[in-house]
């Protein structure tokens, strides 16, 4: 009888070795926890490229704007550049290009280079349309600087990641009005 029972347990765990009729089940149950990471994972990386990209946007139009201005060290101009890089409007207002991302968060810097000219090598020098942008011997460059601090969907701490603050800065030569 002991033998008997050895050879029906025997033949029962072959048979469910054998049997694949679960397989898929089992298949999917592994393979669905690893499936949902990897899905959230490229929708909040996604999202964090997304709203980098739209601060770019932003602080590349306010330095635009500084540059085509016949007096980019206005605190008016500079007012409007801000406004323009965090909003999206001149104006400004309560809508933002990113949430967290406001006009304060938008910094200015003004850097001169000299004005080189190298005519044995063919090259001419740049030449402001008014004075403003410097004159002949110095060029002006505004620089334009966005930060904020990137606000996760919730999956990000998840993944172990800190949020990250990001920053952008763009630079245009003054060219005043054209």
């Amino acid at each position: 009888m002991k033998r008997t029972l050895q050879l029906m347990l025997r033949h029962r765990i072959r048979g469910l070795r054998l049997d694949t009729c679960g397989s898929a089940l089992v298949e999917g149950a592994v393979l669905t926890p690893f499936l949902c990471v990897l899905f959230f994972g490229v929708f909040e990386f996604s999202y964090f490229f997304y709203q980098q990209h739209l601060v770019s946007t932003g602080v590349r139009d306010a330095a635009r704007y500084l540059a085509r201005t016949d007096d980019f060290a206005d605190p008016t101009a500079q007012t409007t550049a801000q406004n323009l890089a965090a909003t999206g409007s001149a104006a400004g207002g309560a809508a933002r290009r990113v949430s967290g991302f406001d006009p304060g968060n938008v910094s200015i810097t003004l850097t001169s280079v000299a004005n080189s000219i190298d005519v044995n090598n063919g090259l001419r020098p740049y030449r402001a349309r008014i004075t403003t942008c410097g004159g002949p011997d110095l060029l002006s460059i505004i620089n334009v600087t966005g930060s904020f601090t990137y606000a996760p969907l919730g999956f990000w701490g998840f993944f172990g990641f800190s949020v990250p603050t990001v920053s952008v800065t763009h630079s245009e030569p003054c060219i005043g009005r054209g």
